[in-house]
């Protein structure tokens, strides 16, 4: 090598030279850890974390599940109730107490929706005559009828 080469080489020498002391001062300096790095071992089992995990959402979707078919279950026997009760209320009527002409008071059954001779009330002070679904059905002074005594009520038609 000639020195001319020397020369144009000698500008890049303490910059290899620095880096190379500064790399050994690093190396040497470092601090040496006698315990080995803690690893995924050491703290909580994931596996058992997730295995954890996929049980609570296990038991979350059976209990979703037997709650859906207990609500579809409580639907159904809900609708079943409603057609009874409209049935019942559609073709059976509680009939009231009314008055027995001997002056007691007598309890009428369940009425099957046809009128009998003596389903009417006659108030005897207007001298009107009223069916069962009327407001004064038996709530004036009155005796029961037939359907065809007295003037019909405009309310309810008598």
């Amino acid at each position: 090598m000639n020195s001319k080469t020397i020369k144009a080489m000698f500008p890049f020498v303490p910059f290899s030279m620095l880096a190379l002391l500064g790399g050994l001062l690093v190396a040497a300096l470092a601090q040496d850890n006698s315990e080995p790095a803690r690893g995924a071992a050491d703290g909580p089992d994931p596996h058992a974390e997730v295995q954890k995990i996929r049980d609570a959402i296990s038991l979350l979707l059976d209990e979703n599940t037997r709650l859906k078919e207990e609500n579809a279950k409580l639907r159904k026997e809900n609708q079943q109730l409603r057609r009874l009760l409209a049935e019942k209320a559609g073709t059976n009527r509680i009939a009231l107490p009314t008055a027995n002409p001997a002056g007691g008071v007598q309890t009428n059954g369940v009425n099957s929706g046809t009128d009998s001779p003596l389903t009417y009330w006659f108030s005897t002070g207007s001298g009107q005559r009223h069916n069962s679904r009327c407001r004064y059905y038996k709530v004036t002074e009155g005796r029961p009828c037939g359907p065809d005594e007295g003037k019909a009520c405009k309310l309810c038609g008598g």
